[in-house]
């Protein structure tokens, strides 16, 4: 990873487009996973993914804005690294330079929200246009203050890139 810290504002989200028939609305969203990995392939992404880094999420401007936000993998609170060992908290705190596994990262770049906003317009006629547009967006905004692994900005940058 480079020296400059990394910020997830940094790297703009996918957008989707909106489904036009209900036979595409009814399709719904589907994650195909791939199955093709060797076990050793696996199990690199695995050690991967226990990786730690050192992250900072960044504090809100809103008025009531979150003091600590909730992160969770498989039931189990994030594992934060503090005086030479792991520890499990559930609530990171905002605004502090904490230190992570990776995987908890993982959950927080992939916490997205979509907004659908449907255009109001005069009816025109029997059937008229209001097309709604979807915006998707991060829910919380952090820092990679280090990441030690070459690979890791290049999978960090593509996984907020990506709108599921």
């Amino acid at each position: 990873m480079s020296r400059r810290e990394l910020n997830s504002e940094d790297t703009k989200i996918d957008q989707r487009e909106m489904p036009d028939t209900a036979a595409e609305r009814d399709e719904g969203d589907v994650v195909l996973v791939d199955t093709s990995l060797a076990n050793r392939d696996y199990y690199d992404e695995l050690a991967f993914n226990e990786e730690p880094v050192t992250i900072r999420l960044q504090p809100s401007s809103d008025a009531n804005a979150i003091a600590r936000f909730m992160v969770m993998v498989n039931g189990k609170g994030a594992e934060v690294f503090k005086n030479g060992r792991w520890y499990e908290i559930t609530w990171l705190p905002v605004g502090e330079v904490i230190t992570i596994k990776r995987k908890y990262l993982e959950v927080i770049a992939r916490t997205k929200i979509d907004s659908i906003r449907t255009p109001s317009m005069e009816a025109l006629g029997e059937h008229p246009d209001n097309r709604p547009t979807r915006n998707t967006t991060s829910v919380h905004s952090f820092s990679v203050l280090q990441d030690k692994n070459p690979r890791g900005a290049d999978w960090l940058t593509d996984l907020l890139r990506r709108n599921f």
